[in-house]
């Protein structure tokens, strides 16, 4: 086996929050991203991706949005659960390490 595919396998099982905790902070930018393509497609404002202090108004500008184009409400609502247990599995799984 190849000895970085066993390193991952041991932090997999000594600590699966951390793994856990990347995951879910994976889909929360997903999630995101996906709300930012859709205001995109519809024109609704030109967003700078990589602005990092300007865009905690998205999930607002969706949410606001979202009936008027019959967009789903479910990334909105699972952004911010998936973000915050995303982050609090990866400081306890990061403090275990």
């Amino acid at each position: 086996m190849n000895d970085s595919f066993k390193m991952l396998v041991y932090v997999v099982r000594h600590d699966p929050a951390l793994v856990i905790g990347l995951g879910l902070i994976g889909v929360a930018g997903a999630l995101w991203f996906q709300m930012l393509l859709e205001l995109e497609r519809v024109g609704l404002g030109s967003y700078a991706v990589w602005n990092f202090g300007g865009n905690w108004g998205i999930p607002v500008v969706y949410f606001n949005v979202r009936k008027k184009y019959g967009w789903p409400g479910w990334p909105v609502y699972s952004l911010w659960p998936c973000l915050v247990v995303g982050v609090v599995c990866f400081v306890v799984g990061a403090f275990r390490l």
